[in-house]
């Protein structure tokens, strides 16, 4: 509801940062629509060259089609389709390591038919990411650019299956300080690299993962939160700090401000986890958690 503060946060931090996230600039863009600020409308606009969207999908967002017509509209799409700061050969790369990850999980079978090739893919597919951080070039949103608003990347399955894979293979090194690093330079979102943190099944707790909604035969309930007690959150605030997170409370708000409103299309940096269970196993798991309303 504090649309105007919101407005200058947006604005102080995101000319600084030059846009670091689009998805901060994309939220910004809409705050500036629904203020009429016009101005700053275009100066927000103006940074989404750097992210690599084509033309075509930028005249998608059908939420800005007011300014189609304007000539400083018109100036950006012409800078925007003559942008040649993205490493091209680099994205096209890390874009295909989605479909080589998921090409055998989605197949007949997938792991019980083709588990040891999948560990041999994973396996490739995160030496190649250590070579990207050991040669400190590992690509952010500003090298590589983005395929949607919302800023999702080829690596993020691979970094999500290999910190899943870690809690259930002890062999399997941790990479705790690699994503931190990587949060800390600007190059990944901090609650996302959370989640995947938590996954490894380690010491590191921010509470995303704690989130969880649960299916029963088909139907979807809402979204549950553990009953922290004061010593547990304090911790969780803690690690929140160490990726410059908001509080745990700051980040319920967030979360119940996007599944109270479901037709916003403001992108915020949540994780949702859906869990299929029976009836007893949902009675088990959601007994000593709070509903998030």
């Amino acid at each position: 509801g504090n649309k105007s503060i919101a407005f200058n946060e947006y604005y102080t931090t995101l000319i600084k940062s030059e846009g670091n996230f689009c998805k901060d600039i994309y939220n910004a863009m809409l705050l500036a629509t629904e203020l009429s600020k016009k101005d700053t409308f275009f100066v927000f606009l103006n940074l989404l060259t750097t992210k690599g969207l084509t033309n075509s999908y930028i005249n998608g967002l059908t939420e800005f089609s007011q300014f189609h017509k304007d000539p400083k509209w018109i100036a950006f799409l012409k800078d925007n389709q003559n942008y040649n700061g993205i490493n091209k050969e680099l994205k096209a790369q890390i874009d295909s390591l989605h479909d080589i990850d998921q090409f055998f999980r989605t197949k007949d079978g997938s792991y019980k038919v083709y588990g040891d090739t999948i560990k041999q893919i994973d396996r490739k597919n995160m030496l190649f990411m250590y070579s990207l951080i050991t040669a400190n070039e590992f690509p952010g949103e500003h090298d590589i650019g983005v395929n949607s608003v919302s800023g999702d990347q080829g690596y993020d399955i691979l970094f999500h299956h290999y910190t899943q894979s870690t809690s259930v293979n002890k062999r399997l090194v941790k990479i705790t300080p690699l994503l931190v690093n990587l949060v800390l330079q600007g190059k990944i979102l901090p609650n996302k690299c959370s989640d995947w943190l938590e996954m490894q099944d380690g010491e590191f707790k921010a509470g995303v993962s704690g989130i969880k909604s649960f299916k029963i035969n088909g139907k979807q309930t809402g979204y549950f939160r553990p009953a922290y007690d004061f010593i547990q959150k304090l911790i969780i605030d803690e690690y929140r700090k160490w990726l410059c997170l908001e509080t745990l409370e700051d980040y319920y708000k967030k979360f119940t401000f996007v599944i109270s409103n479901p037709d916003s299309k403001y992108k915020f940096d949540i994780r949702r986890n859906i869990y299929e269970v029976d009836e007893n196993m949902y009675n088990i798991l959601s007994k000593n958690m709070i509903e998030i309303k």
